[in-house]
């Protein structure tokens, strides 16, 4: 039996203490699998990488990457790899969308009900029965980026009747004037790209020459999407305007937040919710799982949509 040894690059400070305990005992009862940290020693064998957004490949040791014939990368974000494309364009690089998708999503819902109307409490019984708010059906959408978290996004506002139009940077191109756009009639924004030349600072002064001045703007995504010096200005001069940021140019985000009382910022926090650890555990036994029993081919073919390299479109990760 040909043995592998799983090895885990880094770790993120959202996992629980006991997250790389609990994915050694699992991993290794997995026929064949050895796991390690990455300052451990490591033998001779094979090698599967598991990485995540602090994964530097280029600060790898060569000879660690010419025996790696499986990357897992368990985030969803995966811009970090876009400088490295020479190391891993030939190692089978898995990325693990589908493990925080639903938790993104909800971010964004959960953020596009507050920010258009919070419920009021009544300490005593209000004999007006006045709720002045607008409805969601009433309101006109734009959704920008159609991958996982915004295909989610999009079937769950069409169900309650809202107006949502899609664009998809990979289609349409870099909008950097939005000129064929009418910002002004879209009172919400909801970011879902990824990170690339052609969606870096997608908002910037152009883009907030033309949006509505009651603008709505939710990012979980990607903090450079934004330039955020063009969204501070924008919000100086627009009042009634409001953005929830879960990403920043710089992480973690400064002082120069702080007094901007219409910006509600949290620390990178869409995609984590109480089962993480669980589902990034599961994720991993499933993909090295299916590595380890089916064909190079077959396996490629099951992991289409996640598999890094089809990513890769005309020099970009889309």
């Amino acid at each position: 039996m040909k043995t592998f040894t799983v090895i885990r690059t880094n770790s993120s400070p959202y996992h629980g203490k006991d997250f790389e305990q609990k994915e050694q005992m699992r991993l290794e009862k997995l026929p064949g699998l050895n796991w390690r940290k990455l300052e451990e020693e490591i033998p001779e064998e094979p090698v599967i990488l598991i990485t995540n957004t602090h994964t530097r490949l280029n600060q790898l040791s060569p000879w660690l990457l010419d025996n790696t014939k499986l990357i897992v990368h368990s985030n969803s974000g995966y811009d970090n790899f876009t400088e490295d494309r020479k190391l891993w364009e030939n190692i089978p690089t898995i990325v693990g969308h589908e493990i925080r998708a639903q938790a993104v999503a909800e971010y964004y819902l959960c953020a596009l009900f507050n920010g258009l109307s919070e419920i009021p409490q009544h300490l005593i019984w209000n004999r007006s029965r006045h709720w002045e708010r607008p409805l969601l059906k009433d309101q006109r959408i734009l959704l920008i980026g159609f991958g996982h978290v915004g295909k989610i996004l999009t079937t769950t506002l069409k169900a309650i009747g809202c107006n949502v139009t899609i664009i998809d940077p990979l289609i349409e191109g870099n909008f950097s004037r939005w000129e064929e756009v009418k910002l002004d009639e879209y009172k919400i924004v909801l970011l879902c790209c990824s990170l690339n030349s052609s969606t870096y600072h997608l908002c910037n002064k152009f883009f907030f020459e033309k949006a509505h001045p009651e603008l709505l703007l939710i990012n979980g995504a990607r903090g450079k999407i934004i330039q955020e010096k063009a969204l501070r200005e924008f919000l100086l001069s627009h009042p009634r305007a409001m953005a929830y940021l879960d990403v920043f140019e710089q992480e973690p985000f400064d002082e120069s937040w702080h007094h901007f009382p219409q910006v509600w910022k949290t620390s990178h926090i869409a995609g984590v919710y109480s089962d993480l650890d669980e589902a990034i555990i599961q994720f991993e036994e499933k993909t090295i799982n299916d590595f380890l029993s089916l064909k190079d081919l077959e396996f490629k073919l099951k992991y289409k949509m996640q598999l890094l390299q089809n990513k890769w479109i005309k020099g970009e990760l889309i």
